[in-house]
């Protein structure tokens, strides 16, 4: 099913998950690309969510850190390419009212403490409408029901919401900006995000006239991987101009 490093890899994090929390843990769950079938060897992450019998302790967090720290030692060819959410069955359930302690280590940041609250909607949908259960009961039954709608509604509000590029801009960045905008487009008008490399397909034949851009974009993504401290200075104005553009299209409900 999966290639052979990405079972290593899954195995190792199953084992360092369950030595960390031993009895508090309640299930381990994939979603995005290597649960949907999306997954391209040597650019995707891996996307997983633990969830916890309560918020992470002290000595959990502490284990946690010190796991994942050797992980990426062991197995340096995943480093900046795993995404692990903490995060409590009770905070699952209530994400809606408020913000609950959780922990998250993820590309381009090192493992922390964080507070997950509605804002994770989207991450919340994509684990309950098309998450893989590794251990534990479904995500359907720890994850509210998330109208399709609400999901939509989220995505656009995360679009509208995009943070300014910063001029010191890497290609890796402007990479993931492209194509979230791109996936956020798509989903705005067609309520299905798809993969990346889908949405940029999908992206170019609605917007031809940035088709140039998103297929840079696709290869700014497999060379940051290489040289991820690339200079991408000449690029920061056109990536600002797609983000605007994306935004105003979402904003407006229409492509023309």
């Amino acid at each position: 099913m999966w290639s052979s490093d990405v079972q290593e890899l899954l195995a190792r994090i199953a084992v360092g998950q369950e030595e960390a929390l031993g009895d508090g843990l309640i299930g381990r769950y994939l979603f995005g690309s290597l649960a949907t079938g999306d997954f391209e060897p040597d650019v995707s992450d891996v996307d997983t969510v633990a969830v916890l019998r309560g918020d992470p302790s002290a000595g959990e967090l502490a284990a946690l850190a010190a796991f994942h720290r050797g992980l990426i030692e062991e197995m340096p060819a995943w480093h900046d390419r795993v995404e692990a959410v903490y995060v409590s069955v009770r905070a699952l359930a209530t994400f809606r009212k408020g913000a609950s302690p959780a922990a998250r280590i993820s590309p381009g940041e090192p493992f922390h403490a964080i507070r997950v609250d509605r804002r994770w909607l989207i991450d919340w949908y994509q684990l309950r409408a098309g998450g893989m259960t590794l251990s534990g009961p479904p995500a359907s039954s720890l994850v509210p029901p998330i109208p399709h709608r609400e999901y939509v509604d989220a995505v656009r509000e995360h679009i509208l919401g995009w943070p300014e590029l910063g001029e010191d801009a890497g290609p890796g960045e402007q990479s993931y900006a492209v194509l979230s905008m791109c996936r956020g487009l798509r989903t705005c008008h067609t309520g299905d995000p798809g993969s990346k490399r889908e949405a940029a397909r999908w992206a170019c034949e609605v917007l031809p006239h940035d088709a140039r851009l998103i297929g840079a974009a696709l290869q700014w993504r497999v060379e940051a991987r290489a040289t991820p401290t690339a200079e991408g200075s000449r690029t920061v104005a056109a990536t600002r101009r797609f983000i605007a553009e994306v935004q105003g299209l979402v904003a407006a409900g229409t492509l023309g």
